[in-house]
């Protein structure tokens, strides 16, 4: 057999010493060889997930965050904006046409809904809050089935009137005001997380974010720019003055107002919404929409009045400002305790109780609701007879005096309650508060049938002829304003168009502005969730 042999040559020359040393020196560069073999490893398993998780949130970013993934510069596209008010739930659906989004130009309106020209018989003579479920998403703290049933309608009717192939690139912005502010923020945040349970069942594009409850600012902001976008007051590179809003809700009121002086204020915002900037004051006086003042003289009633009980055990307030016809049972959320100078007759059940029923009794006296609707509007505590030493005149206004910041020719308009309430009247859209007085005193001469009959809102026309003497007392007495031009109106313009345009301006805007203006707004105005802004002047894009 052949047998086959290796001839080796061996390293270490033969000798058992030059042995021992090789070995020796191999051992140890076999060993930094396997540890810098394990490094490469480690550098490159490490690069590899930092490639991939750039990777990942490029295309996340891409993909998931809108605007981002196509462009609308191709053809319209639409906003959806659901307004969850103090007194019920709407929705405005928003068409546009966006211009060259490298630049500042705004989008076009090509539609909204709703608007003037809706058809139905629901529409013929309504023009404010025409469709809306109620009551008001504060009313459902932990009850998503309250909450569904007041959405629901609402953003299938949207879902209705966008394309379904716009749908997924269609955001949806569920935006409350006065009504969940008021609410504590536990309370508030259970109300948004059911929300969006109910908003993500659907296929409009929807952000956390954007189901959200708005600062006082903000809605007033939101509404100064509806206005003057509507008007056209941004349409130009030109500084003229923009338009001054009165915005009057069932809970609160929004005042916004260019001004000249940029002193330090908590209510000084700069908007660079347009081509150029703007120093305006916005105002949100929670205490001064519709249903707060009324509230507010019907526990200023009970202060004044003996009051008596009904043969049900409920008490009964005589009110100067309802019709004869009218007995109404009212829950009184400011009469929290009914301190009346002889409180013998009333039960201590109905003392007790942080939100008592009681019976408004119509007993119709003009003067005396008058007087009670003025000292509403200057929020006084008590119904004092006395009012010149709180009257523009003589300088004693402690409410907020604005024709001392505005600019001098300053326009105002009067939206939302305001117009609501004046489009009753029939009266052009410029006429004098003198002609609102007298108007209102002839409507509300007639019976309560005949001014029923004429409101599509029972609700709105039982509390009408308080509400007449009231805005203009509002705007007479408390903001001093009796000398500017007021304009009553538009009927369609509201905040949720300026939320639709500043919410939206990733869509039409260029992409670095965009991101930074909703950084800006979401990080200089208070939310739930979120802490305030630092007191002094604020910038809004």
């Amino acid at each position: 057999m052949t047998k086959l042999s290796y001839c080796l040559t061996l390293p270490w020359g033969g000798t058992a010493s030059n042995k021992e040393e090789w070995v020796l020196n191999f051992e140890g560069t076999l060993k930094l060889s396997i540890t810098g073999f394990a490094q490469y490893k480690q550098a490159l398993r490490t690069s590899f997930v930092v490639t991939v998780i750039i990777l990942l949130l490029f295309g996340a970013y891409f993909a998931f965050i809108p605007g981002k993934g196509h462009s609308v510069s191709k053809g319209p596209y639409y906003t959806v904006v659901v307004d969850c008010g103090s007194t019920g739930t709407r929705v405005n659906v928003y068409k546009w046409l966006a211009k060259d989004v490298s630049s500042k130009e705004l989008p076009i309106l090509l539609y909204s809904y709703p608007d003037n020209s809706t058809d139905g018989m629901l529409w013929k003579s309504c023009k404010y809050h025409c469709l809306q479920t109620e009551p008001g998403l504060d009313k459902s703290v932990g009850n998503l089935s309250g909450v569904r049933a007041s959405l629901e309608p609402l953003i299938t009717l949207a879902e209705h009137k966008v394309p379904s192939e716009k749908r997924r690139d269609t955001p949806i912005f569920v935006l409350a005001t006065a009504g969940l502010r008021r609410l504590a923020m536990e309370d508030a945040r259970r109300v948004l997380n059911d929300i969006e349970v109910v908003v993500k069942e659907h296929t409009f594009l929807y952000k956390k974010s954007w189901i959200r409850v708005l600062s006082g600012q903000e809605e007033a902001y939101y509404g100064w720019v509806a206005l003057n976008y509507k008007m056209g007051s941004f349409g130009n590179h030109s500084r003229s003055p923009t338009l001054g809003l009165l915005d009057l809700g069932g809970s609160s009121l929004q005042i916004v107002v260019e001004v000249d002086d940029t002193r330090e204020d908590a209510n000084l915002v700069r908007s660079k919404f347009g081509f150029v900037e703007h120093d305006i004051l916005a105002y949100s006086l929670s205490e001064f929409g519709l249903n707060e003042a009324f509230d507010r003289t019907v526990v200023m009633l009970s202060h004044m009045e003996q009051l008596t009980e009904s043969a049900s055990g409920i008490v009964e307030i005589r009110h100067p400002c309802l019709h004869t016809d009218i007995v109404q049972n009212y829950t009184c959320y400011g009469c929290s305790q009914l301190n009346a100078p002889d409180q013998k007759n009333v039960t201590s059940q109905v003392q007790e109780t942080k939100f008592p029923s009681v019976y408004l009794v119509g007993a119709p006296n003009w003067e005396q609701c008058r007087r009670l609707a003025k000292v509403a509007a200057i929020n006084s505590s008590t119904a004092d007879t006395d009012l010149r030493a709180r009257s523009c005149s003589d300088n004693g206004n402690e409410m907020i005096n604005l024709t001392a910041f505005a600019h001098p020719k300053a326009r105002f308009h009067a939206l939302s309650g305001f117009f609501a309430i004046y489009d009753k009247l029939n009266l052009s859209g410029r006429a004098t508060l003198m002609k609102i007085w007298e108007k209102g005193q002839q409507v509300c001469s007639r019976s309560w049938s005949d001014l029923s009959s004429n409101s599509q809102n029972a609700y709105f026309a039982w509390q009408y002829c308080f509400r007449v003497p009231y805005v203009a007392s509002l705007v007479d007495d408390a903001l001093c304003l009796g000398d500017k031009e007021i304009i009553f109106g538009p009927a369609d313009v509201t905040w949720t168009l300026g939320a639709a345009l500043v919410e939206g301006e990733y869509l039409w805007s260029s992409p670095t502005r965009s991101q930074i203006s909703i950084l800006a707004l979401n990080t200089e105005l208070p939310m739930i969730g979120r802490k305030s802004a630092v007191r002094g002047q604020k910038m809004i894009d």
